[in-house]
């Protein structure tokens, strides 16, 4: 287990202050409310929405430590936004905020539900430096405006995710090939493009089906969307 940072029992007492009055109003905000002490990014208070949705309460959490990250998060996310917040926090800016996407889970196995977060600072110690983080997390199912359009996005970043290893073994060439073939060039055309014989071409897109484990022209055309080849 991962102990959480020894705080002064100064900053614990303006900290249990805070939250006491965040959690007045905490029911009449949307979505899931989660404060974060600075340093070490531990749990300090999370809405009972939250609490309900992983099963859990607070004290439970703030055990945890940092423990908490990789037993209810997607670790590729976290890849992505923590350096963000680390770089808000260092700038101590309360005028500014980080949005991401990131997926959640009820505990480790369990299927993974997206959420829209929006971190900003939320309070700081006697010297002016960060001490309080707050996040608003919102479920994305409900948001059916934009639901269409934001599971297209969420699918196509885990496609990117899941099939890196296999685009990065592609050859400069390959990727050239691969990129024509999703235009819907004939192999005499790519040919004359990349001035090589139409058996080359033949060649390389039998390689390109083999190293994607593609085997139709929508799961070619897929990789070369995603990687942004076209």
């Amino acid at each position: 287990m991962t102990m959480t940072p020894q705080i002064s029992p100064g900053l614990q007492l303006r900290i249990d202050k805070k939250i006491t009055q965040l959690h007045g109003i905490a029911a009449q905000l949307p979505g899931v409310i989660i404060v974060h002490s600075i340093p070490g990014f531990c749990v300090e208070y999370m809405s009972q929405p939250g609490l309900d949705s992983l099963g859990t309460t607070v004290s439970k959490l703030k055990a945890m430590g940092m423990d908490y990250y990789a037993y209810y998060f997607n670790e590729e996310d976290a890849a992505d936004y923590i350096p963000k917040v680390a770089a808000m926090i260092g700038r101590n800016n309360f005028d500014e905020q980080v949005s991401f996407f990131q997926q959640v889970r009820r505990f480790p196995g369990d299927a993974w539900s997206w959420y829209f977060s929006t971190t900003r600072l939320f309070l700081q110690d006697e010297a002016g430096q960060p001490l309080l983080t707050i996040t608003t997390a919102l479920p994305i199912d409900p948001l059916q405006h934009v639901t269409p359009k934001v599971s297209r996005l969420l699918d196509e970043t885990n496609f990117v995710r899941t099939h890196q290893q296999l685009f990065e073994s592609l050859t400069d060439r390959e990727r050239e090939v691969l990129r024509l073939l999703a235009m819907s060039y004939s192999a005499a055309e790519i040919a004359g493009q990349l001035v090589i014989s139409v058996h080359t071409v033949e060649t390389h897109r039998k390689n390109l089906r083999k190293k994607l484990q593609a085997t139709t022209a929508y799961e070619i055309n897929r990789f070369a969307s995603a990687f942004n080849l076209i």
